[in-house]
């Protein structure tokens, strides 16, 4: 009898010991996918910071007018030296610019930055903000007709919204 008795306390403590085994490598696992995630978002701070800097040099690109950003179109026109003189700046800033965002873009997309332009896609709250809305006939309500900023992913998490207007329904 007290043979048995031994046999199921062994029992027990080994089916307890397993169990803490178990538990023990649970925490590991778990404490192991925090770490990993935390290191994956990271750098979410620092990026979401830096998208203001790309929405800035986007808009010095934007505000040079189309047929100012290469020389050789703005030289076709009879043009006087100190003319030439302020095209060839012109074109020379606007393409440092370009390069300069250019490559802090692929910088971004290197730590898992992406960069989204909704225009023309359906309106998702949990990826757009809305900033206005007007109706269009020939649109589709709840259809990105304008992009103010560019929306941002941190590894296909929402990094900023895209900031948008929509179409509504015409009334």
């Amino acid at each position: 009898k007290m043979l048995a008795e031994k046999d199921k306390q062994i029992s027990e403590l080994k089916d307890a010991y397993l169990r803490c085994l178990a538990d023990q490598e649970n925490v590991r696992e778990r404490s192991r996918k925090e770490i990993e995630t935390t290191k994956e978002y990271a750098i979410q701070k620092f990026a979401k910071d830096l998208l203001d800097t790309v929405d800035i040099l986007n808009m010095a690109l934007t505000a040079v007018p189309s047929e100012l950003r290469e020389k050789s179109s703005c030289l076709q026109s009879e043009l006087a030296k100190d003319a030439e003189k302020i095209v060839d700046q012109l074109t020379n800033l606007y393409t440092g610019v370009s390069m300069t965002e250019s490559e802090l873009i692929k910088a971004l997309k290197r730590h898992g930055v992406e960069r989204e332009n909704p225009e023309g896609e359906a309106f998702d709250p949990n990826r757009h903000q809305a900033l206005f809305q007007a109706p269009m006939p020939d649109k589709e309500a709840g259809t990105i007709f304008a992009v103010q900023k560019m929306g941002y992913t941190l590894k296909g998490r929402v990094l900023r919204p895209a900031q948008v207007g929509v179409v509504s329904d015409p009334q």
